[in-house]
């Protein structure tokens, strides 16, 4: 049974309207799926300060399962502006039933300080602002916009502790009434997120829509009692998987299988070759080889292998927690990949509960001892790190038989650990204990969360065409 999931529930739809400079009364939307269930509610409020003026977004959500009580989670970003309207000060406080985290954002003219506050401490990121970075994800430029052309432009990411690259175009499908655009979102060249915008004849939005793996959330102007209206929980987890073209079978699985993928409305991406996924892609799609020796593996010179080991704001392997779980393997000195399934063991004693609630970072998943398969791939490739091992984190989708949550026969969003093991990138699955042909990866990252978000949107683009077991023919 699927131990784990994935889904990054305080990440699903901009706010339209958010962070608009224009002084305004509390304004009020729904969050909703595509079949119209309710997710929760968000607001946006404005007022003016001695100094400037400062806006105030706050998003409610209550989430359930089939087995464990209703959560409530909420995160509200402050944005303080000077008197020229340039953003100075950006702040999200991020809570659940357990934890509060806290992420500042302090601007300058040149350079951008993101300091991070969890459970297992403080994590300062300090980054650079190209000239002409923008902070409002392109809003402002969508006033004076007529849509015949392609908005490219950088904006800050203070989550992400970046600088992306982000366009605006005009949508293939056009809504009645409103011009549809898609904002996408990159880093360097590869996609990392895309969403679905609604503007009004002001180049205002009105509407946004989440694509996700199995459904789209839309957030749409709602008024004040109706955005507070009563709603039952929304049951995440049955919602975001999608049925499987074929059954596929343990033999199958443990074999190599041959993926074929079109991309709907053309927004074509390249997923990444791993040790274990080869990529052929042509004109009108994508072919995805995948066993234990089809790839080529992520690139393993010095200076990527030096870069994955090397300690981040998720893969904290120098915190005291992380190094005091895997100093016992260490000290054994096994063989790099024994390394990993040791430490994977080791892990599994402190990440016993299942917790699908937001994305917590490799120290503070082991402080809150609990996790779905996102944490669990953090923690892993953190003490993979801790014990010199270069590691990175793999999102995508993976096949589940058996019955989970009334569904059986189904894709879901997956994360797992790639780890660089006797000359070799190797995949470690520690909520699945172990990889197979299924694990189809759409983004290698650090174990941040938008590396990992991302890979849910892009799942969203495939257009599913052909799934079979590739076998080789016996010699004569």
């Amino acid at each position: 049974m699927l131990r784990r999931l994935l889904f990054l529930t305080l990440a699903v739809a901009a706010l339209p309207g958010a962070r608009q400079a224009d002084p305004a009364p509390q304004n009020w939307y729904v969050i909703a799926d595509d079949a119209g269930a309710v997710l929760g509610h968000a607001s946006t409020a404005s007022r003016t300060l001695p100094d400037g003026h400062e806006t105030i977004e706050r998003r409610e959500l209550r989430l359930a399962d089939d087995e464990r009580p209703a959560a409530t989670l909420t995160d509200t970003t402050t944005t303080r502006f000077d008197a020229l309207g340039r953003p100075r000060l950006i702040v999200t406080e991020s809570r659940d039933s357990r934890t509060i985290r806290r992420l500042e954002t302090r601007i300058a003219a040149t350079s951008a300080t993101v300091t991070r506050q969890s459970e297992s401490g403080r994590h300062v990121t300090r980054i650079a602002l190209p000239p002409g970075t923008r902070f409002d994800n392109g809003e402002g430029l969508m006033r004076s916009w007529n849509g015949d052309s392609t908005l490219s432009f950088l904006n800050l990411n203070p989550a992400a502790g970046l600088v992306e690259r982000m366009t605006i175009e005009r949508a293939p499908s056009q809504r009645p009434g409103t011009l549809t655009v898609l904002r996408k979102r990159y880093e360097g060249t590869e996609l990392r997120g895309i969403m679905r915008l609604d503007l009004d004849a002001s180049g205002r939005i009105v509407g946004a829509i989440q694509p996700m793996f199995g459904v789209a959330v839309t957030t749409r102007p709602a008024d004040r009692d109706t955005a507070l209206r009563s709603h039952p929980p929304y049951r995440l987890l049955r919602n975001v998987m999608a049925k499987s073209p074929v059954r596929i079978g343990p033999a199958a699985a443990q074999g190599r299988i041959r993926y074929r993928f079109g991309f709907i409305d053309g927004i074509a991406f390249a997923p990444p070759a791993t040790g274990e996924q080869r990529v052929s892609a042509d004109a009108t799609g994508i072919t995805l080889d995948i066993c234990a020796t089809c790839g080529l593996g992520l690139p393993s010179d010095p200076a990527s292998l030096a870069d994955a080991r090397r300690a981040t704001a998720w893969l904290q392997h120098d915190h005291p927690r992380v190094m005091a779980l895997a100093r016992p393997v260490i000290r054994r000195q096994l063989s790099p990949a024994r390394t990993m399934e040791e430490l994977a063991i080791r892990a599994r004693t402190v990440m016993q509960r299942i917790d699908f609630t937001g994305h917590r970072s490799a120290a503070d998943a082991l402080a809150h001892g609990a996790g779905d398969c996102t944490e669990d791939a953090v923690v892993l490739a953190a003490l993979g790190r801790a014990a010199g091992i270069p590691t990175r984190v793999a999102s995508g989708l993976v096949y589940s038989r058996e019955r989970y949550h009334g569904v059986s026969n189904v894709f879901m969003p997956h994360s797992w650990t790639l780890a660089y093991v006797d000359g070799a990138w190797r995949s470690f699955d520690m909520s699945l204990d172990g990889f197979d042909a299924t694990h189809i990866a759409l983004t290698i990252g650090d174990g941040d969360a938008r590396s990992i978000t991302a890979a849910g949107q892009l799942a969203s683009l495939l257009d599913w065409q052909s799934l079979a077991e590739v076998r080789t023919r016996a010699s004569p």
